[in-house]
Parts: C-alpha cells; sequence; structure tokens
C-alpha cells in the first residue's frame, strides 16, 4: 500500500502527487504573496512616472526641488516595503526586526513629504476659488495622506501581530499607488470619472483577497476594515470633487497664505494688442473680447475668462493658468508663455 502510494504510476500515487503538487504551490504563493505585490508597486511607478520625468529632463515641464526629494522618499519606501517581504518570506525576522526601525522613520518621512508638496502646491499657485480640480485634487491628496497615515500607525502599532502588521502595511503602500495609476495614461476611459481611478487602484486588492481565502479560507479582518476605510474615504473625494462648498472651505484654509492677485481693469486700446491667435495651423488657442470682457478659447473647450495685472501679465479666473504676452522691441506682442502649475509651455502668434 506504501509503495502503491509512493509510485507516481499509480492511480493513488498519482493523486497524492497531484496534491502534493497543489499544496507546494498554494505555499509558494502564500510564502511570496507580499514579495510579489512589493515587487510589483515598483513597476507600477516605473510606468506611471516614467513620461514625467521624461519631461522634466527635457525642459517641457518645471518642479519644486522639494518634489525631487518627494520621489526619493517614495522609492525608498517601496524598495524598503519589498526588501521587508523579502526578508520575512526567508525567515530572516531578527535582521526585518531591525529594519524596522528605519521603517518607521521612513514612513514618517513619507507623511511629511505628502504634507509638504501638498501644502506647496496651494501656496506656490495659488488656485482662485473656482478651480475645481486644483481643490478637488487637494482632497484626493489629503485622501492619501490619511488613510496611508491611518493605515502605517496601525501597522506599527500592532507589529507582535504578524498577521494584521504585514496587511496594513501592504494597504498603506497601495494608498501611495494612487499616484502612479493616475499617470498611467493608456489604462482606458481613465480620466473620463475619477472614480474610474479609484477602481483601477481597487483591482490590486483582489490578490489579497485570493491570498486571505488561500489560507484563511475566509477575508481577514484587517483586510475587510482596511477596506472599508478605503472605500469610504474614496467616496468622500468623489462626494467632495466640484463641491463649491469643499471649494470655499479649501479656499479658506489657504488663502492667508496665498499670493492675491489684483485685478486692474483696462482699456479697449490697452487690450487690443494681445487678442489674436497663438499656435500654428494644427492646434491653436484664442483670446477673443466679448462684451467688453477678454477670454482664453481652447479648441473644443468652453471659453475662460481672463483678467489682467497687467497689459502683459494676465491669469485665468476660474483655473490656476497664468499668461505672459511677449514683446518684440518694436511693441507687438510675439509670443505667449503659458504657466501652470509645474508647466510652463510657450506658443508662437499665429498669423
Amino acid at each position: 500500500m506504501i509503495d502503491e502510494f509512493l509510485n507516481p504510476n499509480s492511480t493513488t500515487g498519482l493523486v497524492a502527487h497531484d496534491e502534493v503538487k497543489k499544496t507546494r504551490s498554494r505555499l509558494l504563493y502564500t510564502r511570496y504573496f507580499f514579495v510579489a505585490m512589493g515587487s510589483l508597486f515598483p513597476v507600477l511607478a516605473v510606468i506611471g512616472f516614467t513620461p514625467d520625468y521624461q519631461a522634466i529632463s527635457s525642459g517641457g515641464v518645471e518642479v519644486f526641488w522639494f518634489l525631487h526629494v518627494h520621489g526619493a522618499i517614495m522609492v525608498s519606501w517601496l524598495v524598503i516595503f519589498l526588501v521587508q517581504a523579502v526578508l520575512a518570506a526567508n525567515g530572516n525576522l531578527k535582521f526585518h526586526r531591525k529594519l524596522g526601525l528605519i521603517s518607521v522613520v521612513l514612513g514618517v518621512l513619507v507623511l511629511l513629504s505628502i504634507g509638504i508638496a501638498t501644502v506647496h502646491a496651494k501656496i506656490a499657485y495659488s488656485p482662485p476659488l473656482g478651480d475645481d480640480d486644483a481643490w478637488g485634487i487637494l482632497s484626493l491628496q489629503l485622501y492619501g495622506f490619511l488613510l496611508f497615515g491611518l493605515l502605517f500607525t496601525w501597522g506599527i502599532l500592532v507589529r507582535k501581530n504578524a498577521a494584521a502588521h504585514k496587511r496594513l502595511l501592504l494597504l498603506a503602500t497601495l494608498i501611495l499607488m494612487q499616484a502612479a495609476v493616475d499617470r498611467i495614461r493608456f489604462l482606458p476611459a481613465l480620466h473620463a470619472a475619477l472614480f474610474i481611478r479609484f477602481i483601477y487602484l481597487d483591482a490590486l486588492l483582489i490578490p489579497l483577497f485570493i491570498y486571505d481565502l488561500l489560507i484563511l479560507k475566509h477575508i481577514h479582518k484587517i483586510t475587510m476594515i482596511g477596506i472599508a476605510c478605503i472605500v469610504f474615504l474614496q467616496f468622500s473625494v468623489t462626494m467632495v470633487w466640484g463641491s463649491p462648498a469643499w471649494n470655499k472651505l479649501a479656499y479658506s484654509l489657504f488663502m492667508p497664505f496665498m499670493e492675491h492677485r489684483v485685478e486692474i481693469k483696462l482699456t479697449d486700446v490697452q487690450t487690443d494688442p494681445v487678442l489674436g491667435y497663438y499656435g500654428d495651423k494644427k492646434w491653436k488657442i484664442a483670446v477673443i473680447r466679448t462684451g467688453g470682457k477678454v477670454y482664453l478659447q481652447l479648441p473644443d473647450v468652453p471659453k475662460f475668462e481672463m483678467a489682467a495685472i497687467s497689459e502683459t501679465e494676465w491669469f485665468l479666473k476660474t483655473t490656476t493658468w497664468r499668461i505672459s504676452f511677449i514683446k518684440s522691441p518694436d511693441g507687438s506682442i510675439t509670443k505667449i508663455v503659458n504657466k501652470q502649475p509645474n508647466v510652463t509651455w510657450e506658443l508662437p502668434r499665429f498669423k
């Protein structure tokens, strides 16, 4: 009977052999699951942020120097998460715990860098009250800050409970992936609606469900609580995006620290030089005057009302966009310089 069991050519042996293979596959999946997820996160970051860094290196995008520090801190967190997962999978818990002290410091730096980058973006670019995107992005940044802070802190506090600890830090790291997912432009309908961005991020939770079912036969309570927190805040961000009440609240908090642009009134004679088309035959924008007001008209987009700081310095009233009209020695306008958050680009006058 024993020989029959061990013999892979017998019926009983084949069944036992298949069971052993399945068990080994299950053990490999459960043992290296967090290593696999830790390897996936840097890949997503590279895919999402590579176009941005290519634009920065080409000079097409200007960024505040601290954003490079912020990026380095985020990359460091992804690296240490992967290293910790490998150490735990290989049973090197002694070094895993020693490295945990560095992880705590790095987690605090992640929170600080998110906060600094978020606050600087609003103070430096002074978005107007009606800029739905700017204040909506603030709610998205707060969502990441609060969730990472909650899940990271909770994970550290329960570090002696390995099952809860590793799930909480996985969920905290997953939240940081929202910025990368939002930049993977080839994802279908990514920017069609805010909730679609969240769906793509939440798809990364599916492997965690499979992991729980394989080792527990049910979903771990920490997984359920963590996901409930994520979904609740995602729903909250979706509800406040574009809300006048949220815009007013956020604007009032930052208003004392932002630059206040003073609009001046110009005569038609003073605004005449800036009117016209800018760009080329393939794509151009228009600066027009209607009913005594000056507007920026983009192709297939509703026009934006403009306001003047001087005869050559203007801004859009409802979005974070400043425009400088550049004059030639003879006083005619030759091009415009568009300044938006982290982006500066030029368009020649189209004749």
